[in-house]
């Protein structure tokens, strides 16, 4: 018998080898990745700039910084103003019971500082955010929540909360024994200037509650635009 003829199986064909991808795909790739970077660089460097830029933190005792506005903020009594009574009626924040009219000259007063004492011994204060009146029993406090501590408390929106001041000259106007009571005090930043603070030098000092009817003839009621001031930051950040 004769033998079959052999045959060759077939080859097994070899699995195929990766595509290699197309350089233009590649270089879109690497385009599209460099573009992210710089995205999230700019991003990144528009923060750190808004932060330097509303935030004049001071990491020790700086040199003394001249070119300073200073004026003041107190807290207005009622019982010191006598102008016709103005409905509050739709301006009284959620929540609160509070008279429906108060002296249209006080509202206005309180309007500015933030707070007033009113006739029957507790606080009007007045929400800058929402726009409304509130009652409190607590006296006046900055925007942390903290008490006002007068001849000591300062408004400020370029420094840090808690950086201490020292006003080393007053500039012109303020009369001699005033400047010496503001300069001999330790202010410190315990509050925001929401009213009349347009530049980053621009400190409104804490003066307390009102003793008379004509505020401004007090003389510790002034305002002056060429002091000199040290600042120094929270003792938390100079350990």
């Amino acid at each position: 018998m004769t033998a079959p003829p052999m045959t060759t199986p077939p080859a097994t064909p070899s699995p195929p080898g990766r595509r290699p991808r197309p350089t233009s795909v590649r270089r879109l790739f690497v385009v599209l990745a460099g573009l992210l970077i710089l995205a999230v660089l700019g991003y990144l460097g528009l923060r750190l700039h808004h932060r330097l830029n509303t935030i004049d933190m001071p990491q020790g005792d700086t040199a003394p910084q001249g070119g300073y506005t200073l004026t003041v903020y107190f807290t207005p009594s009622e019982a010191y103003y006598h102008g016709p009574q103005r409905s509050i009626r739709r301006q009284v924040c959620p929540g609160q019971n509070l008279p429906d009219a108060f002296p249209a000259d006080y509202l206005e007063r309180v309007g500015m500082e933030g707070f007033g004492k009113t006739a029957r011994g507790d606080y009007l204060g007045w929400d800058f955010d929402r726009h409304c009146y509130f009652a409190t029993g607590r006296p006046p406090v900055g925007s942390h929540d903290n008490p006002l501590v007068p001849w000591q408390s300062v408004a400020a929106n370029h420094l840090s909360p808690g950086t201490l001041i020292r006003v080393t000259d007053c500039g012109p106007g303020v009369p001699g024994e005033t400047c010496t009571r503001v300069k001999a005090a330790h202010w410190r930043v315990d509050d925001l200037c929401s009213i009349g603070c347009d530049t980053a030098r621009h400190l409104d000092l804490y003066i307390g509650e009102q003793t008379r009817t004509a505020v401004e003839d007090e003389k510790f009621y002034f305002i002056t635009k060429a002091a000199t001031i040290r600042a120094q930051a929270p003792e938390a950040l100079r350990r």
